[in-house]
């Protein structure tokens, strides 16, 4: 599903400032919407991304704000085929898990509660590198421009699973299950940031203009958007598509 509709956009209006009504040579950059999900059946549905498939590498960030803290709740989901995909979960455990399944079950997790409140924006970053030596050399996360400590489970495969099924955001096809709360400035790359790269986005809390790093899809949740269509404003045109709902918020990181 690599719709290109406005696709091209945002680049046009990346400069700096993101958030902070900073100009660069006439062009202003500004985050003022966000999604809202039910926690029902709401979500945004992106469409297969072809570049995951066998990747040796690759990036996601994404800006969340879960209402309670009460069941499982999928950030997102690659859902590439029946027995294989890449997810990040909130579990009831107070864990969060960072789950990678190709043929058998191998994620890292770390405890969310000490790190994440209910009701508060946080930024998370996962970063993938398929030839790492270890577990923790292949997986780092970071919740809000910091590196947690990971535990796992299994050993993390040298590339990613390879299938067509779509991938989802605040969707869960294998739990069923759906975001309760906000989410905002979604990113995927198909290559490894740095740490320098992470504190950029990361940008002390404030959403940052990330057209620089060159994301493979980058979706602003409302910003130059007109639903139901989420616009890819990476170089993929993986434009989303928001599902069982229609408006946006205006509550923000800031």
């Amino acid at each position: 599903m690599a719709n290109t509709i406005e696709y091209g956009q945002g680049a046009v209006n990346n400069t700096i400032g993101w958030g902070q009504g900073a100009k660069v040579g006439g062009s202003s950059f500004s985050n003022t919407k966000s999604i809202e999900l039910d926690g029902v059946d709401d979500f945004v549905d992106i469409g297969h991304i072809a570049e995951l498939n066998n990747a040796s590498a690759f990036t996601y960030s994404g800006w969340y704000k879960q209402t309670t803290i009460d069941q499982i709740r999928p950030l997102i989901e690659s859902f590439v085929n029946t027995n294989n995909w890449f997810g990040v979960y909130t579990y009831t455990d107070g864990n969060m898990y960072i789950q990678f399944q190709k043929t058998n079950n191998y994620y890292g997790y770390f405890d969310y509660s000490t790190l994440i409140s209910a009701d508060t924006w946080f930024n998370i970053i996962v970063v993938y590198n398929g030839s790492g030596l270890t577990n923790a050399d292949k997986f780092k996360c970071y919740i809000n421009g910091t590196e947690v400590t990971l535990s796992f489970v299994g050993t993390i495969p040298t590339t990613t699973p390879s299938g067509t099924n779509n991938l989802k955001i605040a969707r869960a096809d294998k739990l069923n299950a759906t975001w309760l709360g906000k989410v905002d400035e979604v990113a995927i790359w198909d290559s490894e940031l740095s740490a320098s790269q992470v504190t950029e986005i990361y940008n002390s809390g404030v959403p940052n203009d990330i057209s620089s790093l060159s994301p493979l899809s980058w979706w602003r949740m409302g910003d130059g958007d007109t639903a139901p269509t989420i616009i890819d404003h990476g170089s993929g045109g993986n434009n989303g598509t928001m599902t069982n709902f229609s408006t946006f918020s205006t509550d923000v990181p800031t």
